[in-house]
């Protein structure tokens, strides 16, 4: 899993206030009205900066979707960096899988973590829309961290080998993005119990799907 850049030359030229202040508009408007119908008129307000400032830094609403995605990611990774696939190897994977989900399920808490989900699962017919760019960074990223772990896996015999590896990869890859999904689209109180659930739920579901 690999960073999906560094949020670009006017990411790092915000003080971190407006930085903060513009991911906050940018998810709320495109979490509230998805991608379509998101306002950058409504954003620049929210944000407090002026158009003049807004537009030197982007120039379109796909550049700022994929700068404050990359700007969340590198905030994300400050805190938090994915072990390395080799850690998983020998008898140590299933040991390796449930102290990293513990690590994520403490860094959930995040506000860069919970306005990243926010913006990936949006409203609508979002994904379409921004399925490359920095998005679709990530996810490839992602998804090639997944197929090296579970690589490491299957060559120690802690996971089973009697599928396809890309199988595997697809099918984990969906459980943990849809683990994902619900627990960052609940609302009010119902938001701190899916959370909950949300931390314990992947280890039994990889056990049983990866578990030789």
């Amino acid at each position: 899993m690999t960073d999906a850049g560094d949020g670009g030359q006017g990411a790092r030229a915000l003080s971190p206030e407006r930085r903060t202040a513009l991911a906050e508009a940018t998810v709320a408007e495109f979490a509230r009205a998805g991608y379509e119908a998101a306002s950058l008129n409504r954003i620049i307000r929210d944000a407090g900066m002026s158009k003049s400032s807004f537009y030197h830094f982007v120039g379109s609403k796909s550049e700022l979707f994929d700068a404050v995605v990359r700007m969340l990611v590198a905030d994300v990774r400050a805190q938090w960096t994915p072990p390395a696939p080799a850690e998983f190897g020998a008898r140590a994977f299933w040991r390796r899988v449930d102290a990293m989900l513990g690590e994520f399920a403490t860094l959930s808490a995040s506000p860069a973590l919970q306005y990243l989900g926010r913006i990936f699962y949006l409203p609508g017919d979002a994904a379409s829309a921004v399925s490359g760019g920095a998005r679709g960074e990530l996810l490839d990223a992602v998804r090639e961290w997944v197929e090296a772990v579970l690589r490491a896996g299957r060559e120690s015999g802690q996971v089973r080998d009697d599928l396809p590896l890309d199988l595997q990869v697809e099918v984990t890859f969906a459980v943990l993005r849809a683990i994902d999904e619900w627990a960052l689209t609940g609302q009010g109180a119902e938001a701190s119990g899916r959370a909950a659930v949300a931390a314990s739920a992947p280890a039994v579901l990889l056990h049983r799907l990866l578990a030789p």
